[in-house]
């Protein structure tokens, strides 16, 4: 199975010795549950060429990014060109944060910064059916690092998750793809090392605090591996 990370972005150079790239966070937390896959990069915020044919790869993950969807990035509409592109394929895409976001842009939905601010942290997501059929029942903890937000959904989305911070927290399509706004791939090292740099800058030092003393509670991320992983053997053109 050949699965495609499209990389919207790369951690900043000061994180990469100790974390690397978040292709590689993507192939170490998702590798574990797929074993048969493998994984290809395109760094689509550096330049990189995207595939003149979608069917290229059994399927696609998009990354998370610091960029915004409505931002006037040269690579953003060609990303989203290419989407729907391979929606019109019927190949398999998988999202996360920024994937997530712009998965939903590109198919009709909007996506703006929150009023309410950062969700930074270990947060706690319900699940709907059709995310306990993905995931497994029972509410579903994962690491956060964001400020947009899906607000309206695409048309034929189906939510999978969310809780009060997050409420368009996944959406499963049918033609077919699925995305979640968490990042289920980050560890919580690298979440405490953004914290300890963005603290009292970026992110008010008391939310940043209290992000940071949510790192030390259990996590889901091998429970998400395990439904990406069913989703992308279920519906990749490997077959």
């Amino acid at each position: 199975m050949k699965i495609c990370i499209l990389e919207a972005d790369r951690p900043a150079e000061a994180f990469q010795p100790a974390h690397g790239t978040y292709a590689g966070m993507f192939e170490r937390w998702l590798g574990a549950a797929l074993p048969e896959a493998r994984f290809s990069r395109i760094f689509v915020a550096g330049g990189e060429a995207l595939p003149e044919d979608p069917t290229a790869f059994d399927g696609y993950l998009i990354t998370g990014a610091r960029a915004g969807v409505y931002e006037d990035h040269a690579w953003i509409a060609p990303l989203m060109d290419f989407l729907r592109a391979a929606r019109a394929a019927r190949v398999p895409l998988t999202g996360v944060c920024f994937g997530h976001q712009i998965m939903a842009q590109a198919f009709g939905g909007e996506v703006r910064k929150s009023k309410g601010g950062w969700v930074i942290g270990r947060q706690e997501h319900a699940l709907t059916d059709d995310g306990a059929a993905l995931f497994g029942a029972g509410p579903l903890a994962a690491l956060s690092f964001h400020q947009d937000q899906v607000v309206t959904p695409p048309a034929g989305a189906r939510r999978v998750l969310s809780n009060a911070a997050s409420p368009n927290g996944g959406f499963r399509y049918d033609f077919p793809a699925l995305s979640v706004q968490f990042h289920p791939e980050f560890a919580p090292a690298y979440i405490r090392d953004l914290l300890v740099a963005a603290a009292g800058i970026r992110v008010p030092q008391d939310l940043a605090q209290t992000a940071l003393d949510s790192l030390a509670a259990p996590l889901d991320g091998e429970r998400v591996a395990k439904g990406f992983a069913d989703f992308l053997r279920t519906h990749s053109l490997a077959g």
